[in-house]
Order: structure tokens, then sequence, then C-alpha cells
């Protein structure tokens, strides 16, 4: 594997505030890119390429087009380019196997926390790469390894943070329960990290369950993106709406901007600490104008770039291409 590191940063001290987004993110080079067969059994984003033959140079283009486009703003990325030989059609999505927190984010305050967790489809599996675990953990002294990989075994899944949306300053923890997101196992994780946890159903327009929360929700510093449409029960409607209302201006979105990648953003932080909304230019087109401007309300412009091989191949959009580094 080459990985290459443009000036991250390891040790120094441990911050003593909590921030919603992060100026630094790792970014896995797609290899083997094709349609996931085990992974488009209930990844209803994903289609079959009409020519395969081509799909993997596209997606490698559109991924270094956005890895580009983010380090302009002043983006720290990591980047990771594996040669291991290994086929792993999705690894460009890695915020599905690991998470960093910040010392206040964890129960004790004191200590830096990388996550690993388990995992649905079996060559998903193979995107955990030692290299990666280990510059991860090499970042800051003093990190906390919580695996919780094994619960595969009795197939127990919680898929980071396409499983979690989390609010880190208020310390609540999103989840919409699904066969790729186990209710248990996320109660377990934030009864650990001293996180609420505000768990839920959620169904696409065709009344299927949504498989990760972050198709449908994104929590930036100030705003919260979410399709209430998608929670069918009153009751976690409106703790959901009365949830993310507390701290944040809530933009709700449709089910069929659910579907154009409008809830798969994320917000990061560029040069001079500007805030970012980092979305595909799929969901960017697909909000309102009026929308794009209560978002500019909240952060200081948007990073778009197209990427129509990766979210109609790989059923994953920008969001889940970075994996944020506290």
């Amino acid at each position: 594997m080459t990985d290459i590191h443009d000036d991250i940063p390891t040790g120094g001290a441990t911050p003593t505030f909590t921030s919603q987004s992060s100026n630094e993110i790792l970014m896995v080079q797609p290899t083997h890119f094709e349609l996931n067969a085990q992974a488009a059994n209930d990844n209803y984003f994903m289609n079959a390429p009409k020519d395969p033959s081509v799909v993997h140079q596209q997606a490698l283009e559109e991924f270094h087009t956005y890895h580009d486009a983010l380090k302009e703003k002043g983006v720290k990325v990591t980047l990771f380019q594996p040669n291991d030989g290994l086929e792993t059609p999705d690894c460009l999505f890695p915020n599905n196997w690991f998470s960093t927190h910040q010392p206040t984010e964890s129960r004790t305050g004191q200590e830096h926390v990388m996550v690993l967790y388990p995992m649905c489809h079996p060559n998903r599996r193979l995107e955990r790469r030692d290299s990666i675990i280990k510059h991860v953990l090499a970042r800051r002294e003093n990190t906390k390894l919580i695996d919780l990989s094994s619960s595969e075994q009795t197939n127990i899944f919680l898929e980071g943070t396409g499983s979690f949306v989390i609010d880190r300053v208020n310390k609540v923890a999103y989840v919409c329960v699904s066969q790729r997101s186990h209710r248990d196992l996320a109660l377990e994780w934030a009864e650990f990290m001293g996180y609420k946890l505000a768990a839920f159903t959620s169904t696409d327009s065709a009344g299927k369950i949504i498989y990760h929360t972050n198709v449908m929700m994104a929590i930036c510093s100030s705003i919260a993106i979410v399709c209430l449409e998608t929670v069918e029960d009153p009751v976690e409607k409106k703790e959901l709406l009365d949830l993310l209302s507390k701290n944040h201006t809530v933009l709700q979105i449709t089910r069929a901007q659910v579907e154009q990648f409008c809830g798969n953003v994320i917000e990061v932080r560029g040069s001079d600490d500007k805030k970012y909304l980092v979305a595909s230019k799929t969901a960017y087109d697909a909000f309102t104008e009026a929308q794009r401007s209560q978002i500019l309300n909240h952060v200081d412009d948007f990073i778009t770039r197209d990427i129509p091989t990766i979210q109609t191949v790989g059923g994953g959009g920008i969001r889940c291409m970075i994996a944020e580094l506290f």
C-alpha cells in the first residue's frame, strides 16, 4: 500500500473543546471498483453499469477530482492507495469501518478514540487494512482503540458514520435501525462514549428500510439536514425533530432529494478555519435555491464536484468517501 501524507501533524496538545467538523480527513483510492454484488442486496442506490470495463477508471477520475478540490480549499488529506491485491470494490468508503473521536467526546475526556466497526458484507471487512489502522493510531498520543468487529461473528453490524450521524458537540448519536445498524450495539457504543442515542426507523419512497443513517440526514456545526418524511412513526418523528431543533437550524429535505444524495453531505474545515459543505453536484443541483441560501447562512461555501459513477454504481456519495480525523 502506498500512503501519501499531506502535512498531517502527529502528537500535539489535547484539545479542550469539541469541534463538529474536522480540517483533517482520510481518503482511500478505489481499487477494483465495480458493482459490489454483496452490498447491492440492501443498498438500493446501486445500479449495474452499462459498460463494466470502464467504471473503475471513471471512478478513479471522479475520486481524484474530489480529492484535489478538497485540498484546494485547505482541507488536510491523508490519501491511501492500496496495492495489496485485495479486491475491495467499496474501499473508497472508509467511514463505514472506522471513526475517530476527540477526548472531549469520550466518557473520560482524557483520550483520543478510534473505533473499528463490524461490517455486514464479507468483502467489505477486507477494507480494515492494518496500515491504515496503525497510521491513525500513531497520529495522536494516548489513542484508545475500541474494536467492535468481532460482532460480525454473530451477524450484528454497525457501520461507522454510515450507521451513525453524530452530533459531536452535544454528544448525540442518531441511528436509523437496519440490517447494517444494530440498535443494541449502537446503545453499547453510546454508553461507552457517554453519548445519548436517538434510534428510529426510516424508509425510502418504496417503503424499504434505509440501510444507512447518513443517507437521510447530516449534522453540521449549526444546521441539520434531515428527511423527516422517511420517519413514519409520529412519535419517533417528533422526538427526532425536537432533538435536532435544540441546537441546530433544521433544513428538511424530501425523499426525492434523498435519492439525489442531499442527505449524504458533510461539513469540513479548510484554510482559515472556513467551513464548507461537501456535496456532490447531483446533491447540489437537487437542493432548491432557497435551501442552498439557507445552508450558506451556516457555512462559508460548498465544495461540489460530479461523481456520477461512484454514486450510481457504488451506491455511496461524497460523505461516505470522507473519514474524519480528530
